[in-house]
């Protein structure tokens, strides 16, 4: 299985207090040896910045910091321009969706390297068609 790992999964992952967290941990406990992970820049960022605003900015570097030194991923993709056209053309392609950039990137992402979907929260990945998991 390789899966793409939005903010909602992260931040789920690293707040005990997120709603999703029990989920999110034996999902992620219960997915097979060698399954391929991918996030990406702009997650990580997205990630940080709902973490402060959340939970405060001590939880925000700590998550980062931890995510920095992760071992976690199996490739993490950083925005170029090829991935902003491709984002906005979803954004545009799904604009009854109103996603945000990151989401129609995430989106751009999954489909242009053949994942076989989101580990995430967003049912607007799901109602562009995109698996989302659990």
């Amino acid at each position: 299985m390789k899966l793409f790992v939005d903010t909602g999964a992260l931040t789920a992952l690293n707040a005990p207090r997120d709603p999703y967290h029990a989920r999110a941990v034996e999902f992620l406990r219960c997915l097979p040896p060698g399954t391929y992970l991918a996030t990406s820049n702009l997650v990580f960022a997205e990630t940080v910045t709902l973490m402060a605003a959340r939970y405060g900015q001590d939880a925000a570097v700590r998550f980062a910091e931890g995510c920095l030194g992760s071992r976690l991923w199996s490739v993490v993709h950083y925005a170029d321009e090829t991935l902003d056209r491709a984002a906005v053309a979803t954004m545009r392609r799904f604009r009854d969706k109103k996603l945000s950039f990151t989401d129609a990137a995430v989106i751009a992402t999954v489909k242009s390297e053949g994942l076989d979907g989101v580990f995430g929260f967003d049912e607007d990945f799901r109602r562009c068609g995109v698996a989302l998991y659990p």
